[in-house]
């Protein structure tokens, strides 16, 4: 009985021995690379014909439920914000607001078709005469204004521009924390 160890071994050594025997004779060295070279020339010509994916953003009229999910993202960002700005030491009762650049974004799938002359055209995939939806993309914030207790602390408002914008990715620079007004 053989181990694996032996199989691989002799399975080396048999192919050793066919490579040199391949190379050692000139001809058969000349066949190889020739059916390399044309086999290289057929991906090439084989890579022409499949489609090359590209994607194309394209925004519509904002309508009455993009609008409403703009508004519903918004305001599940700020309940998010609060919940943890809340738990930062010093930051006391908080309120938040965020400000949305651009409505939701909706990527179609396009189709790129590149011509014997160079010219390229893009058309969008349709399905049942509207475009194939390939992703969405959710609005970017544009600013946020914190609002709480220890909002006139120096160290206090650094952590929560810190936090604010590591969560959203705005810069420091669109980030407003500010004192609450007393209540009484």
């Amino acid at each position: 009985m053989k181990t694996r160890k032996t199989v691989w071994k002799a399975a080396a050594i048999q192919g050793k021995k066919w490579l040199s025997d391949l190379l050692a004779d000139e001809k058969k060295r000349v066949n190889l690379l020739l059916c390399m070279g044309v086999m290289g020339l057929l991906l090439l010509a084989v890579s022409e014909w499949i489609p090359k994916k590209e994607q194309a953003v394209v925004q519509s009229t904002p309508t009455k439920e993009a609008v409403a999910s703009q508004q519903d993202y918004a305001q599940q960002l700020e309940y998010r914000l609060e919940e943890l700005i809340a738990q930062i030491e010093g930051a006391g009762n908080v309120q938040v607001m965020v400000t949305l650049r651009q409505g939701q974004e909706v990527v179609y799938a396009t189709d790129e078709e590149t011509s014997s002359q160079g010219d390229t055209s893009v058309q969008h995939v349709l399905l049942a005469e509207d475009g194939l939806v390939e992703t969405y993309q959710m609005p970017q914030v544009l600013g946020v204004a914190v609002v709480c207790e220890g909002g006139d602390t120096a160290a206090v408002q650094n952590r929560i521009s810190a936090l604010v914008e590591a969560l959203t990715g705005v810069g420091a620079n669109h980030i407003t924390v500010a004192k609450m007004a007393s209540t009484q």
